[in-house]
């Protein structure tokens, strides 16, 4: 493998041109866009199954909506650690503004002394919190607790650090040198009363030509087979399927000779075939050998891709057998459970094992690094 060499990082990003900024999914309910940043004169050299690491500013209004809830101008001096900064720019670049975690509502309530809070807090009462949590960020605790006299330095106390985004790389970089691409949901979502967006994903769609600070990080652990010839096995729903189009590109820029089998799935063929045109080109011209499609919303009944892959079980089985790579990437709370299960099905039902032989010989598959998952 060839010797990349260290470039920017999380602390010393580099600062890229985004160039392309598409809506992959017009019609749909969903909004998944297709981004291409520059990395001209960066240093920077990527391979297939790393990942880019964003690092986002929360939005105007983010802020200035927090501010006015604790009621403070955002003048304010206040510091970080021991390094002095001006409230509203530190709440703009450096700290999480809207998240809400048990406890900041701990903290917060150590001022605010709200007998509702403190029985949320409870132990017994743990559902609840999760309950009261989902949908509200920080700006909702001032919003039905407020506060008078709140200072600027109690509410620095209340955040964290802004965490860089890392989203995996939807190219290769022998197919398009000089850039990476990213394949990215885009979060917006009324809740509780008040339009929410999601931080990274909506700093990307609401720019363009402009630059944004970025790092690569490297995944040793989803990496395409050393050897070309090996047979590889893709199951990317949604977003997932990002680093199988950088798999794919790499394989065809390099003729591998390897056969490739895509999974993909999503809501509806019309508007949710996240690169439609180029998978269907790549089975036109054997660059792909096997697609199957999952629609869970274009017929009655719900269609997965782990339905579509225990139509495929014969064929699949005979893969695994010949020495097929099988990658998996998305939802690590349901589809990958659910992918996991199917493969163990397979292995049972196609492989005539019992079902603890079954568990066993997948995760055999695992510590030949035979199946590899990045989920999230």
């Amino acid at each position: 493998m060839t010797h990349l060499p260290d470039g920017p990082s999380k602390d010393n990003p580099y600062a890229s041109e985004l160039l392309v900024n598409r809506l992959m999914t017009e019609g749909s309910d969903k909004e998944t866009c297709h981004f291409e940043l520059s990395l001209k004169a960066s240093g920077m050299a990527y391979e297939p199954g790393d990942s880019l690491g964003v690092l986002p500013v929360n939005c105007p209004e983010v802020v200035s909506d927090l501010l006015q809830a604790v009621g403070l101008s955002g003048e304010e001096s206040i510091f970080l650690g021991e390094e002095p900064h001006v409230l509203k720019n530190a709440l703009s670049d450096r700290l999480a503004c809207t998240v809400l975690s048990k406890i900041q509502i701990k903290k917060f309530n150590e001022l605010a002394q709200s007998d509702q809070l403190a029985a949320l807090l409870k132990i017994e009462n743990k559902e609840s919190l999760i309950d009261y949590m989902w949908g509200r960020e920080l700006i909702d605790l001032f919003l039905e607790f407020p506060q008078d006299g709140f200072e600027a330095q109690a509410l620095v106390g209340l955040l964290r650090t802004m965490p860089p985004r890392l989203y995996s790389i939807a190219s290769s970089l022998k197919a398009h040198p000089d850039e990476v691409h990213l394949t990215v949901a885009v979060v917006r979502y009324e809740g509780h009363g008040r339009k929410r967006k999601g931080v990274c994903s909506t700093y990307l769609a609401e720019r363009v030509g402009e630059s944004i600070p970025c790092y690569l990080h490297r995944n040793k652990n989803f990496k395409l087979p050393e050897n070309p010839d090996t047979p590889i096995i893709m199951v990317g729903p949604g977003t997932g399927i990002a680093p199988f189009r950088a798999f794919v590109e790499e394989r065809r820029v390099t003729a591998a000779t390897g056969k490739n089998w895509l999974f993909f799935g999503d809501r509806s063929a019309s508007t949710d075939y996240l690169y439609g045109q180029e998978w269907e080109a790549y089975l036109k011209d054997d660059t792909i050998h096997e697609l199957d499609l999952a629609w869970s919303r274009d017929q009655a009944e719900k269609v997965y891709v782990q339905h579509k892959m225990t139509e495929r079980g014969s064929e699949l089985w005979k893969w695994l057998q010949d020495g097929a790579v099988f990658y998996v990437c998305g939802d690590a709370s349901r589809m990958a459970k659910d992918v996991d299960k199917a493969l163990r099905d397979i292995a049972s039902k196609k492989g005539g094992m019992a079902e603890d032989e079954a568990a066993g010989w997948v995760k055999a598959l695992q510590k030949e690094k035979r199946y590899l998952k990045d989920v999230y």
